[in-house]
C-alpha cells in the first residue's frame, strides 16, 4: 500500500513538471490595423515576454497578419538562431492548425556554427549561413509539412531574420489569411503560439564565447554585415538565465475602422 502510493505521488510530480514545461502563457492582444502606414516601416512593438525578453507586435488587414518579434537578448538570440522559432495558427473555431519553423536550423547547421571562433563582423561563412536561413521555411498545414521557398514566394509566406549593428535580432513574417483557412471579415480572434523549436531538449550549436557579427536586413532588405554580438553559455529549463520562448497570443484580429464608420 506504502508502495502504491509513493508511486502515485511519484507519477502525479512527473505528470505536473512535464505540463509545467509544456505551458505556455496566455497572452491577450489587440491587433492594429496595416493602413494607412506600412507594417515594415511602422509597426508598433507593445509585447513583451518577460521571460525571454522577447518583443513582439502583431497587425492585419484584409488579406495579411504582420508579426514582428525582435530582442537584444544574448541568450534569446542564440536559442533562436540555434533552434528556430515556431509559430502556430489556431484559428478561432477550427481545430486545423497552421505553423510555420523559421529559421529551420539542420543538424550540420548547429555544427557549423559549433566550430565558428568569430572574432570579425564580416564573416563570410555566417554571412552565408544567414541568407541561406532566409531562402526557405518549414510550413505544416492539413497537407502535412513541407518546405516552402521564401525567395520565389510562390506561396505567399514571407520571413526574414536578421542582426543589426545595434545587435537587435529582427524576425519579420508576413502570413495570408487565405493559407490560414480564414475569412478575415468574418474572423474575430486567432490564436497565435510563439515557441523556440526544441525547448528544453538540451540541443544548442553555438559554443560558449563565440562572437557573431551579422549586418542588418529586412523584408526587401540588402546584405550583412557590421555589428556583432557575443553568445554565452545556454542552459536548461530550470536555468535562470533560460531564455526559451513560450508564449500563445490570444490575438483580436483589426478590424478597418475607416469601413466600419461607413456602414
Amino acid at each position: 500500500m506504502k508502495n502504491t502510493i509513493i508511486s502515485a505521488l511519484f507519477l502525479l510530480a512527473i505528470s505536473q513538471i512535464i505540463a509545467g514545461c509544456n505551458s505556455a502563457k496566455k497572452v491577450p492582444y489587440d491587433a492594429k490595423w496595416n493602413a494607412p502606414f506600412t507594417y515594415v516601416d511602422q509597426g508598433t512593438l507593445d509585447g513583451l515576454d518577460q521571460q525571454s525578453r522577447l518583443r513582439f507586435g502583431v497587425i492585419n488587414d484584409d488579406q495579411f497578419m504582420y508579426i514582428t518579434l525582435k530582442t537584444r537578448d544574448p541568450l534569446t538570440t542564440k536559442q533562436i538562431l540555434t533552434n528556430g522559432i515556431r509559430l502556430t495558427f489556431s484559428p478561432e473555431n477550427s481545430r486545423e492548425d497552421r505553423s510555420i519553423l523559421f529559421p529551420v536550423v539542420t543538424r550540420d547547421d548547429k555544427k557549423a556554427l559549433s566550430k565558428m571562433q568569430i572574432d570579425l563582423p564580416n564573416s563570410l561563412s555566417l554571412s552565408r549561413m544567414m541568407e541561406a536561413f532566409n531562402k526557405e521555411a518549414l510550413w505544416k498545414d492539413k497537407q502535412g509539412e513541407r518546405f516552402i521557398n521564401l525567395v520565389e514566394n510562390q506561396a505567399g509566406i514571407r520571413a526574414r531574420i536578421a542582426l543589426d549593428e545595434n545587435q537587435e535580432l529582427t524576425q519579420q513574417f508576413s502570413i495570408p489569411f487565405a493559407q490560414l483557412g480564414v475569412d478575415p471579415r468574418q474572423a474575430r480572434m486567432m490564436e497565435v503560439g510563439i515557441k523556440t523549436e526544441g525547448s528544453g531538449n538540451g540541443l544548442g550549436g553555438i559554443a560558449p564565447g563565440v562572437s557573431i557579427g551579422m549586418g542588418s536586413g529586412g523584408f526587401g532588405g540588402g546584405g550583412f554585415g557590421g555589428g556583432g554580438i557575443s553568445l554565452g553559455t545556454g542552459g536548461g529549463r530550470n536555468n535562470p538565465n533560460d531564455r526559451s520562448v513560450n508564449l500563445r497570443l490570444q490575438v483580436r484580429l483589426a478590424k478597418d475602422s475607416f469601413r466600419e464608420d461607413l456602414r
